[in-house]
């Protein structure tokens, strides 16, 4: 994967710094994000596993370090990151993958 902002290439799937899921509506999505070590900026990748068959991976914007970082550390006060069913302030505070305000 490359980075969203200067394509500098930031590794694969299994260099994520940190990842959450969603259930929206019956669908799942799974955040993961990136740190890119050439501009400082994050990648989020959208994985979107749709209830009535398919699925789509898509990037997101770049997103800047101070958010990042935000993101980062609300993964990591989540008790179950990967559980598409835990209900925490994170999960609600990450429903579309960025900080809800």
């Amino acid at each position: 994967m490359n980075c969203a902002n200067c394509d500098h290439y930031i590794g694969e799937i299994k260099d994520q710094i940190a990842s959450i899921a969603m259930l929206v509506m019956g669908d799942e999505y799974i955040y993961s994000y990136f740190r890119c070590s050439a501009c400082e900026m994050y990648t989020a990748e959208r994985y979107h596993d749709r209830f009535m068959g398919g699925t789509n991976i898509s990037v997101m914007h770049p997103i800047g370090k101070e958010h990042g970082e935000k993101i980062i550390a609300l993964i990591r006060d989540c008790p179950e990151p990967k559980s598409k069913f835990c209900e925490c302030d994170s999960h609600q505070a990450l429903y579309t993958g960025r900080i809800r305000s």
